[in-house]
């Protein structure tokens, strides 16, 4: 049974007339009764009654008639889909994002792609740097947004935001009524961080930082991310250094105080194949920079 057996099954029985019928099909008329009753021998049952002034649904006609509407229908969506495709467009894309970028700009800009595209559906996949950009190589994901710099060079990676680090602590030390502390009044303070080996290039940059204020960078605890890292510091472990979008997380035991003295800060950047379409690198890049972000990232411009 083929499509244009059940496109003429369906045309025939809206009209109900073979002449109008296969002048409406661009057909000849013994073309479309051919065709109908082949898919009737196909079938085994009688699909219309013929009369002198027309055609007829049978009972098993009419029963079967929604039923081949709904194929046809899911065969124009899936001609579209192909078509769509074949232009470089999507209907769903696999997108990875770090823990960090999944709470800062990404939920704006995720929200300004799917209003500009309502049909494509966004799966999202959580994973550090490095394993995002493994997942774009290698097919797995369409594109990430990961923190730059990178070591691949088989992927493009456009930095897109920044955002910058403050200090979060105990809602009851001394430091936390403070509307800005500088690098040097972290002196002699307990300090908990993420671990080098996860972060090294955060690690490194806020170290940099310290050590401008004469501070040597001695972690007392260690956390597996910025996260965690912000429940150390709940605990009362010590005091954190955490980018600004972090600070939603609303806890009545924290409070996150902003720094002085040219605070470091953490890109976040657009991953991507270099055979990713044009077109869709220009959506992500105009809603990465449509929201109003929150906090301290700043879109690169």
């Amino acid at each position: 049974m083929e499509l244009k057996q059940w496109r003429c099954f369906v045309t025939l029985a809206e009209i109900g007339n073979i002449r109008r019928a296969a002048s409406l099909l661009a057909i000849s008329q013994p073309a479309l009764s051919v065709r109908v009753q082949r898919l009737e021998e196909a079938l085994g049952f009688a699909l219309f009654d013929r009369q002198a002034r027309g055609v007829r649904l049978t009972e098993q006609g009419a029963r079967l008639l929604p039923h081949a509407r709904r194929l046809l229908s899911r065969a124009a969506e899936t001609d579209e889909a192909a078509r769509a495709i074949g232009r470089g467009a999507f209907d769903r894309l696999e997108i990875g994002v770090t823990p960090i970028a999944a709470l800062s700009f990404f939920p704006d800009a995720m929200r300004a792609f799917s209003a500009a595209h309502p049909g494509v559906v966004l799966a999202l996949t959580e994973g550090l740097s490095d394993e995002l950009e493994e997942a774009v190589a290698h097919r797995r994901l369409d594109l990430a947004v990961v923190h730059p710099p990178s070591s691949r060079d088989d992927l493009v990676v456009r930095e897109v935001a920044r955002d910058r680090f403050m200090a979060v602590m105990p809602a009851a030390h001394p430091l936390a009524g403070a509307g800005r502390i500088a690098a040097a009044d972290l002196r002699q303070q307990t300090l908990v961080g993420v671990r080098r080996d996860i972060g090294p290039v955060v690690f490194d940059r806020i170290a940099a930082y310290l050590a401008r204020a004469g501070i040597t960078t001695q972690v007392n605890q260690c956390a597996s991310s910025s996260i965690s890292l912000v429940g150390l510091v709940a605990a009362g472990a010590g005091i954190g250094l955490v980018v600004e979008s972090l600070a939603c997380i609303a806890r009545p035991d924290i409070r996150f105080v902003a720094l002085s003295d040219d605070p470091p800060s953490l890109g976040y950047a657009m991953c991507h194949r270099p055979d990713l379409p044009a077109e869709l690198q220009g959506a992500f890049m105009q809603a990465f920079h449509a929201p109003k972000a929150g906090g301290g990232v700043r879109p690169e411009l």
